[in-house]
């Protein structure tokens, strides 16, 4: 019996017979976006908020850098938890990039199928982050801003990009040796000039 794909699949447990129970294909499709989605509903919490976080990243500031990060320290926070809105919406683009094209596979075209899922993982991106902004104007020590949404679209579109970039990359390559191995110049069309 062949393993669990490394790339897109999800570690199952083992019946008793020694074979893997299989999970249902829309479940290992989707259950890495509900987890990353549990993630941002943890974080979404009053526990979490700019007056609890800012004590222990100082502290480890400190420890890494020095006490002089006190002097700036009200903006050096800001910057990382801002930098986490980016980076974090942006993974969770990427992981909705996979389940999307995971589910547009019977699309001919690659280009087609890249730019669909992606504007897909983007409109979810701004749907949880919209979500998430929503729920926080209602929490005490929180507030829902729409910068922040525009913020975490941001990061699903930059790191969209360069994932797109990298496919595009590693298409050609693939392509250039499919043309090596045929013995054909790479690049080459097939028509006359």
């Amino acid at each position: 019996m062949s393993s669990p794909s490394i790339a897109f699949g999800v570690i199952a447990p083992q019946n008793s017979a020694g074979g893997y129970l299989r999970l249902s294909a829309p479940l290992r499709t989707w259950l890495p976006v509900l987890a990353f989605s549990m993630v941002f509903a943890i974080e979404s919490t009053s526990y979490l908020g700019a007056d609890r976080t800012s004590a222990p990243l100082q502290r480890i500031a400190e420890a890494i850098f020095g006490y002089d990060v006190c002097a700036h320290w009200d903006l050096i926070h800001h910057i990382i938890r801002k930098a986490g809105h980016f980076m974090g919406y942006g993974v969770f683009s990427l992981i909705c990039f996979r389940a999307c094209w995971i589910e547009l596979r019977g699309m001919a075209s690659q280009l087609s199928r890249q730019m669909r899922a992606h504007g897909l993982a983007i409109l979810a991106t701004f749907l949880v982050a919209s979500a998430d902004e929503i729920h926080q104007n209602f929490l005490p020590n929180r507030s829902g801003q729409f910068s922040d949404v525009l913020l975490d679209c941001s990061g699903a579109a930059a790191l969209g990009l360069a994932l797109l970039l990298v496919m595009q990359v590693m298409e050609g390559r693939r392509k250039a040796k499919t043309d090596t191995r045929r013995g054909l110049e790479p690049g080459y069309t097939g028509a006359s000039a």
